[in-house]
């Protein structure tokens, strides 16, 4: 059984051994270690790495000669002993919280659910956040969110899952709930610390999942236009249930405001360039949502190679579909079905996170209004949410050296949002 040792870009006795087996050929694994390499130092993650490190001076010194890698060299910009470089199990990212962690687990959840029905009970907060129309179907939602946290925390060992290895964390991703199965998987700072303001609230959040299967993800909390959302979507918005909460704990953005559909909070109605920001910020919620299911995916795969588990050809094949567009090793490998190694582990990852702040540029890009005339304001914002998704992009600094293959694997995760997994 292969050793189950990653780091968040892989260890160099993986690429090591990547190089040594002959199944993908060198010039790929020193373009996928460039590409991760690029995206750490971008965000200043490199050790010894200022400014005007040149990553292809970083390459030679890790590649000094063919088919060999310089395990010195390589460290001296990753270190081994900082778990945020290192991928130490992929085991470890979906697995029960320590019992250590549980009974303040235990308690944040309930006071989670306490204030749940404290806030059901206030018909002026509901109506505020929730409208005129909404407000008692939102209220029975806060009373179904009380119970799943009060039942949920009586068995956190059997509904509770969390990510010692700090996948979550490294993707951005706060948590996740199944309806169907009714479970909860947190990121592991919210175990190891429930009983903060901001824990509770994701705590809630999750939550919100499990009481009603109408309850998505429709906009998440202080992104552009959350205020003014139609009450039909706040109401079926997990990010919605946490404002009256928020206001209970002290950490709301939106102290004392009625929120009216199509108003921001200034009471002005949405312009057309706020309405293309926010389009272009849903466009990228749903492409990071997209790829953080594949990196599941890809991870659920890992697990049962390690476990000996045949692969179905479905899932095969979604690998291969989407590898080419992730610069991913495996359809280059000149083995079949292709195994997931180290380095597509942390592409992978590497490619949610690059989503997620991507998402965070578009607020603040210029030049997202486009040239017109056009037949109707919807045909404008379309326009300018499209020029928003590649300027976002290009400010983060592009993820596959070519804007035009960047924006198909926008699109593709984008058009894919919860239809990942064969």
């Amino acid at each position: 059984m292969p050793s189950d040792a990653k780091w968040r870009v892989p260890p160099s006795a993986d690429l090591q051994a990547i190089l040594s087996s002959g199944t993908v050929d060198e010039s790929v694994v020193h373009t996928r270690v460039r590409r991760l390499l690029e995206r750490m130092h971008r965000e200043g993650r490199l050790n010894s790495a200022t400014s005007a490190t040149d990553i292809g001076v970083v390459m030679d010194e890790i590649f000094p000669f063919p088919g060999q890698l310089d395990q010195a060299a390589y460290e001296r910009y990753i270190d081994p002993a900082d778990r945020t470089m290192v991928y130490h199990s992929v085991r470890d990212a979906y697995t029960t919280p320590n019992p250590a962690d549980r009974a303040d687990l235990a308690t944040a959840m309930q006071d989670a659910a306490a204030t749940a029905q404290t806030v059901s009970t206030d018909e002026a907060g509901l109506r505020a956040v929730f409208g005129p129309t909404e407000w008692s179907n939102a209220q029975a939602g806060y009373r179904l969110i009380n119970n799943k946290l009060v039942a949920i925390s009586a068995d956190i060992a059997h509904r509770i899952s969390t990510d010692y290895n700090l996948d979550a964390q490294e993707t951005f991703l706060g948590g996740w709930a199944s309806f169907g199965d009714q479970h909860i998987h947190l990121l592991s700072r919210v175990v190891s610390d429930p009983l903060t303001p901001r824990s509770k609230v994701t705590l809630l959040h999750e939550a919100a999942h499990l009481a009603d299967s109408r309850i998505d993800d429709h906009g998440y909390y202080g992104t552009p236009g959350f205020e003014a959302a139609e009450e039909a979507i706040k109401v079926n918005n997990a990010a919605h249930f946490e404002e009256l909460p928020r206001r209970t704990w002290g950490i709301s953005s939106y102290v004392g405001q009625t929120f009216t559909p199509g108003l921001t909070s200034s009471g002005a109605p949405l312009t057309t360039e706020e309405q293309i920001r926010a389009g272009g910020v849903q466009y990228y919620r749903k492409a990071w949502d997209a790829a953080s299911d594949f990196d599941s995916l890809i991870k659920d795969v890992r697990r049962n190679q390690l476990d000996g588990t045949p692969l179905d050809g479905a899932t095969v094949a979604r690998m291969l579909e989407v590898s080419p567009l992730m610069d991913l090793t495996l359809h280059e490998q000149m083995v079949s079905p292709p195994e997931v190694t180290r380095l597509d582990i942390t592409t992978s990852e590497s490619i949610v996170r690059a989503m997620s702040i991507a998402k965070r540029n578009v607020p603040n890009v210029p030049n997202v209004m486009p040239m017109g005339p056009f037949l109707s304001t919807a045909d404008e914002i379309a326009a300018g949410v499209s020029l928003a998704v590649d300027a976002a992009m290009a400010a983060y600094g592009g993820l596959l050296g070519d804007a035009a293959r960047d924006r198909r694997l926008v699109d593709w995760l984008h058009d894919h949002y919860r239809n990942v997994y064969p």
